[in-house]
């Protein structure tokens, strides 16, 4: 939701709009000589743009089902992970859904850390009997983003605790008091999954079991079903579950709960089993991943004076930061620091970077069809980012353009 607005608002910049002003029924002023107020869109340049990740749900475990039901988890700015989550644990493999479970409210906290490398491909783990296996495609590297911060290895990027109280139920009857301790570590790299991996079966005769868990015989085969993209971030599960007095679950003593588990963003996976078995799996989606690709930006920018002030929204997601900065027009340079605001609260960046001529829209002609280029001399050319950390995690240095605007179309 957050992307398609911001994308809606790049538009509306695009045409000459600036935010918040519209809504007061005054437009930008730019100044043909000077910079006044104009609108920055910077991408930053090169094919691997770095990635940081956050956590925006609960992981999967892969020897029982944790099925989220309502509430909500986030990541500040600053790698701080809250959320508050109501939640069922099924005591069975992962998948099976019987009447043999514990319903929880659940109280999620953690940190997302420094960072580290992301793999293009190469993960393997077993979510009972849906296996992910991919292999590494060195090949990949110079498309899939490699490095999400100055971190090593990407071993503890994550860590959350779940602290759960509730009952525990065996379909006819409840069992109060019942309590559950989870704690989730992650252990290995971030991998980053482009869509387009294919699964198949040879065989004419097979079965195909969809993400609703409807499986159903097919004799039309050979088949394939192509994967979207996916990140993936595994780790170690432990923790317990105490069921409450005289519960069935493990005759109401304590059971332990060690096992894999892994935050895995949204969406379905398909995956073969035994050869002639297509089954699709649903995450619900416990990680994001933001992609630093571009900064869309009003930028004010009073003359005569040196200062300078950023309304930016950062990355994929759209991220809000605020830059407080001075221009130097005679040197013909700027630089300013960021700080998220809001859900970006936390995170911080300090850029700098070169002024000169751009072409910031195009207006119309009176009376016919040709446009003229709206240009302000002192805008924001080139900006680097020179370190910062978003997520909680590390960015390294980044070096974009700004994109002037492009004449409407005949």
């Amino acid at each position: 939701m957050r992307s398609a607005r911001v994308t809606a608002l790049s538009l509306l910049m695009i045409a000459g709009g600036a935010i918040g002003a519209g809504a007061q029924g005054a437009g930008p002023y730019y100044d043909n000589v000077r910079a006044m107020d104009y609108p920055l869109h910077a991408v930053f340049v090169g094919t691997n743009a770095p990635l940081v990740a956050y956590a925006v749900g609960l992981p999967e475990l892969t020897e029982n089902d944790l099925q989220v039901l309502s509430g909500a988890v986030y990541t500040d700015g600053n790698g701080h992970i809250d959320g508050l989550v109501y939640a069922r644990l099924y005591v069975g493999p992962a998948g099976n859904r019987t009447n043999l479970y514990g319903a929880f409210s659940i109280r999620v906290t953690g940190k997302v850390g420094k960072g580290g490398q992301v793999k293009a491909g190469g993960v393997k783990i077993k979510f009972v009997d849906f296996p992910i296996d991919i292999p590494e495609d060195p090949d990949a590297e110079a498309t899939v983003p490699v490095k999400i911060g100055k971190g090593r290895s990407g071993t503890g990027l994550v860590k959350m605790t779940l602290k759960g109280t509730g009952y525990t139920f065996d379909g006819i009857t409840s069992y109060p008091n019942a309590t559950l301790s989870l704690t989730f570590t992650s252990t290995n790299t971030l991998v980053s999954i482009g869509p387009g991996r294919q699964v198949s079966v040879t065989s004419t005769n097979y079965t195909v079991t969809d993400a609703n868990g409807i499986t159903q015989t097919f004799t039309n085969g050979p088949v394939t079903k192509t994967n979207a993209g996916m990140a993936i971030l595994t780790g170690k599960i432990k923790g317990n579950l105490k069921p409450g007095k005289d519960s069935p679950i493990n005759n109401g003593e304590q059971l332990g709960l060690k096992q894999d588990g892994a935050l895995v963003s949204a969406g379905t996976f398909w995956a073969v089993i035994g050869g002639d078995h297509l089954v699709e799996r649903a995450f619900a989606g416990g990680l994001g991943v933001d992609v630093l690709t571009n900064i869309d930006a009003q930028v004010i920018q009073p003359v005569p004076g040196s200062k300078l002030w950023l309304n930016a929204n950062v990355g994929s997601l759209g991220e809000l930061f605020h830059g407080i900065g001075t221009a130097n027009r005679d040197a013909a340079t700027w630089n300013a620091d960021f700080q998220g605001v809001a859900f970006g609260r936390g995170a911080r960046f300090h850029a700098k970077g070169t002024l000169g001529p751009m072409i910031v829209a195009y207006d119309p002609v009176p009376g016919t069809t040709n446009y003229v280029p709206r240009i302000v001399q002192d805008a924001i050319q080139k900006i680097t980012i020179t370190g910062g950390r978003i997520f909680g995690q590390e960015i390294p240095k980044m070096e974009g353009v700004n994109v002037p605007a492009t004449p409407p179309s005949p």
